[in-house]
C-alpha cells in the first residue's frame, strides 16, 4: 500500500524505515503468493497494475476496519490539555495564522500537528488518531461536524503557449474538452471529482496516463503540454512558474476548506480550536474589506476571481518546448505577449 501511495520504492522504504532491497523482496514474495503482478516499474516511478489497484482498494478498506476497531477509544483517552490536528501539507499555509492564535491563547495545551496523505482523509479522524482535521472539500458524513473557514477560488494551470493562455479568465465550458492529470489510486475518487472537477456537470474530463502525486509532477505534465490542471488558489504557487501560468476559473464555485471533528467528541478544547480558526478568519476579513466575506457553512454569493493573475517566474531565457495543440506552431509566448497579464 505504501509503495502505491508514494509512487517510488525508495520513498516507500524510507517511510517504512526499511532497506530498499528488503522491501523489494517483500513485494516479490507477495506477488508470488497471490499469483499475480501488482506493480509495474515505469520511468517516472512505480504504478499499480489493474490487479494491483483493485487489491490496494480492498486492502486499504480492510486495514482501516481493523485499525478502527482498536483506535475508536483514543479521544476518550486524551485530556483537555492535549490536541492533535491533521492536514495535508499543502494546507499548512492555511492553518498557520489561526494555529498561532490558538497557541497564544492556550499555552498549556500540547498541540500536535500531523501531515496526512490523501488516502488518510477522514480515516485518522474516524479512528481517533487525530482530534481535528483541516481538509477540502467538507465531508458529508453525519458522524462528523464541520465549519467552513476558507473559500479558495479555482484556477486553471496551463502552458503559456496554450491557445487559451491569453485569456484573462476562463469558464468551465472552455476547458471541458481538455486533458487533465489522472487520479492516483491513493486519492479517493469522490474527493478528486469534487476538488479537481474530474466529473463536473456529469462530464468526465480526459486524463493522462501519468498519475502525479506532487506539485512538481503536475507542473511537468502541464509544462510539457500533456495536460491542464484545475487547482484551488492555495495549491497554485507550488505548481506554477517557468512557462506555466494560472488563469481564474470564474463560473465554478470556490473550493471550501473546513475544520472537522467527530460528532461524539464534545471536549471544550476542540471547540476552542474551532473558535480560534473562525476568529482569525473574521479578523482577516475585517482587514481586507467586505469582498472577502465571513467564513460560514451556508453558501455565499460567488466572488469574482482576480483578473488575469500571472504567475510566471522569470529567471532567464525559457527553452522552446514542443507543444501538443493542433495547428499551434509558434514558440512559447514572449514577455511582451504576457504583458497583458496582471501580477
Amino acid at each position: 500500500m505504501v509503495v502505491i501511495e508514494e509512487g517510488q520504492i525508495t520513498r516507500a522504504a524510507q517511510r517504512l524505515h526499511l532497506a530498499q532491497p528488503a522491501l523489494s523482496q517483500s513485494i516479490a514474495k507477495l506477488e508470488s503468493q497471490l499469483g499475480v503482478r501488482l506493480l509495474e516499474r515505469r520511468p517516472r516511478g512505480i504504478e499499480p497494475t489493474p490487479a494491483g489497484a483493485a487489491f490496494y482498494e480492498k486492502a486499504r478498506l480492510a486495514l482501516a476496519a481493523v485499525e478502527e476497531a482498536h483506535d475508536v477509544l483514543r479521544p476518550w483517552a486524551r485530556s483537555e490539555q492535549r490536541l492533535s490536528l491533521g492536514f495535508l501539507s499543502v494546507l499548512g499555509q492555511v492553518a498557520r495564522p489561526w494555529l498561532r492564535r490558538f497557541i497564544s491563547a492556550h499555552p498549556d495545551v500540547d498541540l500536535q500537528t500531523r501531515h496526512l496523505t490523501p488516502g488518510e482523509r477522514l480515516v485518522e479522524l474516524r479512528r481517533g488518531r487525530i482530534d481535528v482535521e483541516l481538509l477540502f472539500p467538507p465531508p458529508r458524513d453525519p458522524e462528523f461536524v464541520h465549519k467552513v473557514i476558507v473559500r479558495s477560488p479555482r484556477y486553471v494551470l496551463m502552458h503559456d503557449a496554450h491557445p487559451l493562455a491569453a485569456e484573462a479568465s476562463l469558464e468551465y465550458d472552455q476547458i471541458s474538452e481538455e486533458t487533465v492529470p489522472a487520479r492516483h489510486p491513493s486519492v479517493p475518487e469522490d474527493w478528486a471529482e469534487e476538488a479537481w472537477l474530474m466529473n463536473y456537470r456529469g462530464a468526465r474530463l480526459k486524463v493522462t496516463k501519468e498519475t502525479p502525486t506532487t506539485a512538481d509532477e503536475v507542473w511537468a505534465l502541464v509544462s510539457a503540454g500533456k495536460a491542464i490542471s484545475v487547482l484551488p488558489e492555495f495549491m497554485v504557487d507550488p505548481a506554477q512558474g517557468h512557462g506555466v501560468r494560472a488563469i481564474p476559473l470564474t463560473d465554478v464555485e470556490p473550493v471550501e476548506i473546513a475544520l472537522v471533528r467527530r460528532r461524539d467528541d464534545p471536549r471544550a478544547i476542540v471547540s476552542a480550536l474551532f473558535d480560534a480558526a473562525l476568529a482569525s478568519v473574521q479578523t482577516d476579513d475585517a482587514h481586507s474589506g467586505p469582498a472577502a466575506g465571513p467564513a460560514r457553512s451556508d453558501p455565499e454569493p460567488r466572488r469574482q476571481a482576480p483578473e488575469g493573475r500571472h504567475l510566471e517566474q522569470r529567471s532567464g531565457p525559457e527553452p522552446r518546448i514542443a507543444h501538443r495543440w493542433p495547428g499551434r506552431t509558434s514558440a512559447p509566448a514572449t514577455a511582451r505577449d504576457r504583458s497583458r497579464s496582471v501580477s
